[in-house]
């Protein structure tokens, strides 16, 4: 009955937004991360949140031992317990989620991450990856690092990142999962990538569930803005929650590693982030042609072509250009600025309007898909 169990657990989540494809190396990784009787329980809890008593109700058993099963799985990452003031609730977390952003958060380099860490990878990249190209609505949006633009009147609140922190009362920082999950692959090595780790920042009702349940830590407005600061001189791309309202997310995204990266570098004309509503601009005459927006551009929109010094020239790819100002704020001359792109970009409202966007662009009825959790 075990593989029953996880085959249950992997039709339950695959109903949702992001699937679970097949793959030799899928339910090892599942028996990794939960027991037979924990993927027979998790797939009977809905995506969207409900109380103790309503899933305790429906599952037939008591408030008290629905409460104690839930502790555990979601302190693992399986599950979110969302505690409010006077109601906690309770959402069975996504593919995405367990594997690609918890456990990595944690940071710990032990002989179970060790052995995780090359599965997630291969899964990934065979086969896991291919979620994410194609379809029009990215995981993440990228916002420009700040003072990289040159009209700063035009930049609209959830444009602005220094205003986007403004709206946030809880601050919490855990290790970039990304950047972890390479790190302890051996088919990539420790020299992978030299950025830090610890600047995967969470905010308000996300960073309240890991606070509760133990994973990153907890950080002043102060220091956030800090490792912003530290992100954006290390040439690392502002990525935030893809939505206008109710973010709950700031990664600092590297090429090498991020996850929205990692599966289109070579894919020609696509990004992995979405793109913010500015886009790269130069003032030809005090460009000295250095090469280092070129080394320093996430995706590869900017090259130097011609050999000889005074036959070189900085060639622009704008179909390629995030708009994150990576390029504007590495610049020893000041040369670089991003300005508003002609065709403005429209972004979910929140996050229900994200993961409906998500459901349609994969074939599925948002609003059957969102009864089915009810």
């Amino acid at each position: 009955m075990s593989e029953e169990s996880y085959k249950k657990y992997i039709e339950h989540v695959s109903g949702w937004v992001f699937t679970f494809p097949e793959h030799a190396d899928l339910i090892p990784l599942l028996k990794m991360r939960m027991s037979a009787g924990e993927a027979e329980f998790l797939s009977k809890i809905p995506f969207l949140p409900h109380t103790s008593e309503e899933l305790s109700e429906r599952l037939n058993i008591s408030k008290a031992e629905f409460e104690e099963k839930v502790k555990e799985l979601a302190h693992r990452g399986l599950i979110f317990r969302i505690k409010g003031s006077s109601i906690t609730r309770y959402a069975l977390a996504d593919s995405l989620f367990i594997y690609y952003r918890m456990p990595g958060w944690e940071g710990k380099d032990d002989e179970w991450n060790r052995k995780l860490a090359p599965l997630i990878n291969r899964y990934y990249t065979e086969v896991y990856g291919e979620e994410f190209i194609g379809h029009p609505t990215k995981g993440l949006r990228t916002i420009p690092i700040n003072q990289t633009i040159e009209d700063p009147k035009s930049i609209m609140p959830y444009e602005d990142i220094i205003k986007v922190v403004d709206n946030f009362k809880v601050f919490s920082v855990a290790h970039c999962a990304c950047r972890m999950r390479h790190k302890l692959d051996p088919a990539f090595g420790e020299d992978h990538c030299k950025h830090e780790t610890e600047n995967c920042l969470h905010f308000d009702t996300l960073a309240k569930f890991k606070l509760q349940n133990g994973i990153g830590r907890e950080i002043t407005k102060e220091e956030c803005l800090e490792i912003l600061k530290r992100a954006a001189d290390a040439g690392l791309v502002h990525g935030v929650s893809n939505s206008m309202e109710k973010m709950d997310t700031i990664c600092n995204c590297c090429a090498c590693c991020c996850l929205f990266f990692e599966k289109v570098k070579n894919v020609p004309d696509i990004v992995g982030h979405q793109k913010s509503n500015y886009i790269r601009e130069i003032n030809e005459e005090e460009c000295i042609k250095c090469g280092l927006c070129v080394k320093k551009c996430p995706m590869k929109a900017l090259e130097i072509v011609g050999e000889k010094k005074e036959d070189k020239k900085l060639k622009f790819t704008p179909e390629l250009c995030l708009g994150c100002g990576v390029c504007v704020h590495k610049c020893p001359k000041d040369a670089i600025f991003l300005v508003r792109r002609d065709q403005e970009i429209t972004y979910p409202k929140d996050p229900r309007e994200i993961a409906a966007a998500f459901l349609s662009e994969r074939g599925r009825d948002p609003v059957e898909t969102f009864r089915k959790n009810m």
